[in-house]
C-alpha cells in the first residue's frame, strides 16, 4: 500500500478532531464563534530540523505537521531517519501513533523483540510503555508521529538505544 498525502492529512486530522472532541466533552464549554477561524500551515513555511542528538542517534530529519492550539492536544512530525539512525529510549505520556510511510524500519518496546515496520504499517504506543523506533541498519524509514500533549509534555526521553540493543 502506498500512502498518500492524503492518507496522512486525513489521519491526522481525524487524530486532531478526537483531541478536541475529547478535550471539549471534558471541559463542557461551547466554542465560541468568533474564536473559531481556518489556520493554514502553508507547504514551506515550517522548517526542517536536525533530530537532537541527545534524542536521536545518527542523521535523523524532523519536519514539523502541525502543533496542538488548546484546547487540543494532538502534535504530528515526519520524520525521517537514514540507515542505522534511531530514537532513543521515550515514552509518551499519553501513548503515540506513527504511520509508516516509506522505507523500512524497526521498533522494540524495552523487553520485547526488534519488529520490522513498513510503509502502510501502522504502530501504536501505549502511554508510558518505554520504547524506541528507527531505520533498519541498511535503509532509510520515514513516519509521521502524532502524540498528545499531558501538562505541555508529549515525550519523556531517557538513555540511548545500545549497539547491542539495536542489532536485530
Amino acid at each position: 500500500m502506498t500512502i498518500t498525502r492524503r492518507h496522512v492529512l486525513v489521519a491526522a486530522g481525524a487524530a486532531v478532531s478526537i483531541g478536541i472532541s475529547r478535550t471539549h466533552a471534558q471541559k463542557l464549554e461551547p466554542v465560541k464563534e468568533r474564536d473559531m477561524d481556518i489556520d493554514i500551515k502553508r507547504n514551506g513555511s515550517r522548517p526542517s530540523q536536525k533530530g537532537p542528538e541527545d534524542w536521536f542517534t545518527g542523521a535523523v530529519r524532523i519536519d514539523p505537521l502541525f502543533q496542538a492550539t488548546e484546547p487540543a492536544r494532538a502534535n504530528a512530525a515526519q520524520v525521517t531517519f537514514e540507515p542505522g539512525a534511531r530514537t532513543a529510549w521515550h515514552t509518551h505520556p499519553l501513548g503515540q501513533t506513527l504511520i509508516v510511510t516509506a522505507g523500512l524500519g524497526w521498533v522494540q518496546r524495552d523487553g520485547g523483540p526488534v519488529e520490522e515496520i513498513r510503509p502502510g504499517d501502522i504502530v501504536w504506543f501505549p502511554p508510558g510503555l518505554k520504547h524506541w523506533h528507527g531505520a533498519s541498519s541498511t535503509t532509510a524509514m520515514t513516519h509521521i508521529a502524532i502524540q498528545e500533549s499531558a501538562g505541555g509534555k508529549t515525550v519523556d526521553w531517557m538513555e540511548k538505544v545500545s549497539d547491542e540493543q539495536y542489532r536485530k
